[in-house]
């Protein structure tokens, strides 16, 4: 999970939001009516442009897990307060994620946990990708495990219990993963994050300046790799080390 810094709507759809939010129609819905306001998003709301926008800015991964997600029916948008929780935030960008489909297209006979908004559906969370402060937090394990760092029982909670992003922990000990694999992802990842400060290593090359280049460079991509926020942990605990050895 990665900090998302909001871009921002084009004139145009903005110019579209604005004139929904005066219509009659709009006016006269009530703050509870979840089914007039789902109308509304579904079907007045321009969703596909705003959808591309949201993609866009994050670099084309979920905002919760980090797996790829495009422009087609496995990726949705996902409202950060519940669209059930009052018709403000319904239409409203700044509490829009582009968020993939959780697991629910998952075929076989791999257990069907789902994750991100597919699980959380109405459910208030604390935890939010667009604050900072709280991005900074996240941290992964070898296992792939996410968790938060400094310990944060309000995020621990969203990330455990509503997003599900650690699968199930069962009663023996084992975990149980998601039916769209997330610990394996980033498990891999975490270990791919080893192998490539290995070679730096071995070759001579471990500094903190190309550790940089690196972290700058993961982060300018205008497509991310999936479960990159993985591999810039990693690699940031490791530019933090050197930084400190004066490398």
């Amino acid at each position: 999970m990665l900090y998302i810094k909001k871009e921002g709507l084009k004139d145009d759809i903005n110019r579209r939001i604005i004139e929904l939010r005066k219509s009659d129609g709009w006016k006269k819905i009530g703050e509870k009516d979840t089914d007039a306001i789902r109308q509304v998003f579904d079907n007045n709301f321009p969703k596909n442009e705003v959808k591309e926008i949201l993609l866009h800015e994050q670099h084309g991964i979920c905002a919760y897990c980090m797996r790829r997600i495009h422009m087609d029916n496995h990726s949705r948008i996902e409202h950060l307060v519940p669209l059930s929780k009052g018709k403000n935030g319904a239409i409203d960008y700044n509490n829009m994620l582009g968020v993939c489909d959780g697991g629910e297209s998952a075929t076989g006979g791999k257990g069907h946990i789902l994750c991100c908004d597919a699980h959380k559906k109405e459910t208030e969370i604390k935890l939010s990708p667009l604050n900072e402060i709280q991005m900074d937090k996240i941290a992964y394990d070898k296992d792939g495990k996410i968790y938060t760092d400094p310990m944060d029982k309000d995020m621990e909670r969203d990330i455990n219990e509503v997003l599900m992003l650690n699968g199930i922990q069962k009663k023996d000990g084992t975990v149980r993963d998601t039916s769209t694999e997330l610990l394996k992802g980033r498990k891999d990842t975490y270990e791919g994050a080893r192998k490539m400060l290995r070679k730096l290593d071995k070759d001579g090359k471990c500094t903190s300046s190309v550790i940089k280049k690196l972290i700058d460079k993961l982060y300018s991509s205008d497509e991310r790799e999936e479960f990159v926020g993985v591999t810039l942990y990693y690699l940031g605990k490791k530019y933090s080390s050197l930084v400190r050895k004066g490398m």
